[in-house]
């Protein structure tokens, strides 16, 4: 974690340190990632740095809280949205994320280059995480009167298949494969409708019957 110090930076200044720091990572993998670019773009002496964080692994720790948590708002005001159904969020998630003229929110292009620079990273052992996928703060705002069973070991695996199809709808619209440029809402067969279609499945099951006594 940053030191007392970093907190008592100007704003400014506590904000061109991190963006510097996010331009770094941005081009390179984070073995490669150099304090002394970092510190060169933030326009602060090196010292100063070591005044705000340990090494260069506390630094990267905070920048991936720091876009944790800003995922979990994103996802608590879309589940408050969806009145805590699980299967309706992630719709409603891509549409806020990725836009209907296909921009990325620039948080997620952010963490999807880092992603892409460092391909298998294991992202808990920077950040770590709680026992269940699902955070505290997501779960409490979840209905769970919509699932099959109640618990949130339930509700874990529930919110894990839907941030699993979230995400390779995500990748997939970023990825360019779906009509750059196009609103998603005019194309057939765009990541979304599949999305949508996944979500379908997820809700009622992938049987007619399933589906039936689901709707019925």
């Amino acid at each position: 974690m940053p030191t007392a110090t970093f907190f008592r930076l100007p704003e400014e200044k506590r904000k061109r340190l991190l963006e510097a720091s996010w331009a770094e990572l941005s081009q390179v993998r984070v073995i490669d990632m150099s304090i002394n670019h970092i510190i060169a773009v933030a326009h602060i002496p090196r010292g100063s740095f070591y005044q705000y964080f340990t090494d260069k692994e506390d630094l990267i720790r905070y920048l991936l809280e720091d876009i944790r948590e800003y995922f979990i708002g994103q996802l608590r005001d879309i589940l408050t949205d969806a009145e805590g159904d699980l299967f309706a969020f992630p719709l409603m998630a891509y549409d806020r994320f990725m836009g209907h003229q296909g921009e990325t929110d620039p948080i997620l292009e952010r963490f999807i280059c880092f992603l892409h620079l460092n391909h298998g990273i294991d992202l808990h052992a920077f950040i770590g995480g709680p026992q269940h996928f699902l955070p505290d703060q997501l779960w409490e705002l979840i209905d769970a009167s919509k699932l099959r069973r109640n618990e949130r070991e339930y509700a874990d695996h529930v919110f894990h298949m839907a941030c699993a199809a979230l995400a390779l709808a995500v990748m997939e619209t970023h990825c360019g494969q779906a009509f750059p440029g196009a609103p998603w809402e005019a194309c057939p067969g765009t990541p979304r409708e599949a999305l949508q279609i996944r979500m379908d499945m997820l809700r009622y099951g992938g049987t007619a019957d399933g589906y039936k006594e689901a709707t019925t």
